[in-house]
């Protein structure tokens, strides 16, 4: 896929790469969309996407969490998507026509069942030129209960930006409300590219996710090979399913079009915790657990040094792995927010561990350090806390030092992730430290970025 307007690009380009756009501290500024209120707020959904798996890509996590909130959604597609292959060789553009155009109502049918899918059938990379003609064609689907959802108007991709331009003079017509996705820009873009004031985050849930991938591989067309020839290649390249597989997504709107939620308190993320400690000193069972002291084991068994100047450690809950990274530190501070767990951690404690009250991301220690564990506590975390704290994380890493993340690789109930889903984005986050070690069973995930990669060479062993 080429634009030929206002950005230059290509799809083959590798793009700005996803860790240059999760490290960007303005995520913690946007306002998080109160999706479930957002929907209450509005008779219909229109999403307007140029090309078939626009709708997929760009916010498939936000229509999923949608239609399983009880929206009423249509998707409209501008195009057939004949175009995205110029130079194949195997496929004609009315083959490409027909079969993306099946894909989309495949893909929509995973992200929300039953929502009606309509082709209209405009000349794919000929939108400009159609502009007033599509304006007309979305007025005639809106009314002043609508919400339009519709490429941003500076995509950098010419179809996107003219459809764009178009869902807003159809809802001005209208008085129906509009709300933008960047797709393309992510690729060619930077983060000073990307609208911060109009930038709303929505985190969809792990069940919302989980459909927006099955609704992408709905695409073969896009991501596998058409034929032998490099015309035939895929056009959703792996930087592109990249950025797709954020646990985030963005929408861009003005103030007042979607409804917003505050972050979550930081003593309502502890009451939970410091419940369970009614019932006694140790809910967790860390005490007699082989299973507990095997995971302890091999999360100090990866670790590539003998002893550390500074280790944090993240979500330390009554302290019981702290004590034994105490062991090859020469100081630690552990942060948790459940003051009843560092009541349990602090007794009899080492001395040069240092306890901290408090909820991450803002609670990640300012001092710069060595190592920093991670372990049973990212799922607890909402996405945008966990991209928060794993920036902040980096940001603090010692040169040469090490990440570990450590979590249950089972399914998890009434929490925001589940272990893989924290695993997969911490690799984004942390693309630019080599990664050392990958350990999975049955029961448990490891990860270590950073640290040196060889021990046995830091001993002049051959």
């Amino acid at each position: 896929m080429t634009a030929t307007s206002q950005r230059h690009f290509t799809h083959t380009e590798p793009g700005t790469p996803e860790t240059v756009w999760l490290r960007d501290p303005r995520w913690s500024e946007a306002p998080l969309v109160d999706v479930a209120a957002t929907v209450a707020r509005y008779d219909e959904i229109l999403v307007a996407a140029a090309h078939p798996d626009d709708e997929s890509l760009a916010v498939g996590g936000f229509v999923a969490a949608a239609a399983r909130l009880g929206a009423s959604l249509r998707v409209v597609v501008a195009t057939r998507g004949e175009a995205s292959h110029p130079q194949a060789t195997a496929w004609a553009p009315a083959l490409l026509a027909e079969v993306r155009a099946a894909e989309a109502e495949a893909a929509v049918a995973r992200l929300a069942p039953g929502a009606e899918v309509e082709h209209l059938d405009f000349p794919d990379g000929g939108l400009e030129g159609a502009e007033s003609a599509l304006a007309d064609a979305l007025a005639a689907r809106c009314r002043p209960g609508t919400l339009v959802v519709a490429p941003c108007r500076a995509d950098g991709h010419p179809d996107h930006d003219a459809l764009g331009r178009a869902a807003v003079t159809a809802a001005a017509r209208t008085r129906a409300r509009t709300a933008h996705y960047p797709l393309w820009l992510w690729h060619w873009g930077t983060p000073d590219d990307l609208p911060w004031p109009q930038a709303h985050v929505v985190e969809p849930a792990l069940e919302d996710l989980e459909r927006k991938r099955a609704a992408l591989e709905e695409y073969p067309s896009q991501t596998l090979p058409l034929g032998p020839t490099v015309g035939d290649a895929p056009v959703l390249t792996e930087p592109v399913l990249t950025r797709a597989h954020r646990l985030v997504e963005v929408l861009l709107a003005d103030d007042g079009v979607l409804t917003v939620r505050p972050p979550r308190a930081a003593d309502g993320v502890a009451e939970p915790f410091d419940a369970m400690f009614a019932s006694g000193s140790d809910p967790w069972g860390f005490h007699g657990s082989f299973y507990e002291r095997r995971k302890r084991t091999l999360t100090t068994a990866v670790l590539a040094r003998e002893q550390y100047c500074h280790v944090v450690e993240i979500g330390c809950a009554t302290g019981v792995l702290t004590r034994t990274l105490a062991e090859r530190a020469g100081r630690v501070t552990a942060v948790d927010v459940s003051a009843a767990a560092l009541a349990e951690a602090r007794r009899d404690a080492p001395d040069h561990v240092l306890w901290v009250l408090g909820q991450v991301p803002s609670a990640v220690p300012a001092a710069s350090a060595d190592l920093v564990v991670l372990s049973e506590v990212g799922y607890f975390l909402t996405p945008t806390e966990l991209i928060e704290t794993l920036r902040r994380v980096r940001a603090r890493l010692d040169d040469g030092g090490e990440v570990v993340l450590v979590h249950w690789r089972h399914p998890t109930e009434q929490v925001p992730l589940d272990g893989p889903a924290v695993h997969a984005q911490a690799a984004t986050m942390l693309a630019d430290l080599p990664h050392r070690v990958r350990y999975a069973d049955g029961d448990v995930l490891i990860d270590v970025w950073g640290g040196p990669r060889s021990v046995a060479a830091g001993e002049g062993r051959r």
